[in-house]
């Protein structure tokens, strides 16, 4: 299950007077720095940096439902490491992070990012993912 910390210091400047609109700007605001990086484990649970991917600024996008608001946006970088299988990932932005658990194998349990099959597991390749982040549930987090 993804993970996020640090979220409550998006309102450090904001004197308890922030709305869901301010609060989405300050994600979207923050994303602009925003770095990916995917981990596998050796046998000893040591992490091995697999890829990591930067932020495409200009692909942070708003979209919002009935019931639902979502900033949506895709990281892209290089596979540096292909001798483990890809187990978790973790996206810092500077102010805050999320993480968890992911998978280049569709269908398995307990895993909340599967990898886009640009994940080739090919050192030099080039990896693109999408990622969703749900603006009501972080904004209820942090009030």
């Amino acid at each position: 299950m993804r993970k996020y910390k640090d979220l409550g210091r998006l309102l450090s400047d904001d004197n308890g007077m922030l709305d869901k609109a301010r609060f989405t700007d300050l994600l979207a605001d923050d994303l602009n720095r925003a770095c990916c990086s995917i981990y596998g484990e050796t046998i000893d649970e040591v992490l091995v940096l697999l890829a990591e991917l930067k932020i495409q600024p200009e692909s942070i996008q708003h979209s919002s439902g009935l019931f639902q608001q979502n900033i949506e946006f895709v990281m892209v970088g290089e596979i540096i490491n292909n001798q483990y299988p890809a187990l978790t990932y973790r996206v810092d932005t500077g102010t805050f992070q999320f993480y968890g658990r992911c998978s280049t194998i569709p269908q398995i349990c307990g895993v909340d990012l599967y990898l886009d099959k640009s994940y080739t597991e090919k050192v030099g390749d080039c990896v693109r993912q999408k990622f969703i982040l749900p603006v009501n549930k972080l904004f209820k987090a942090v009030r």
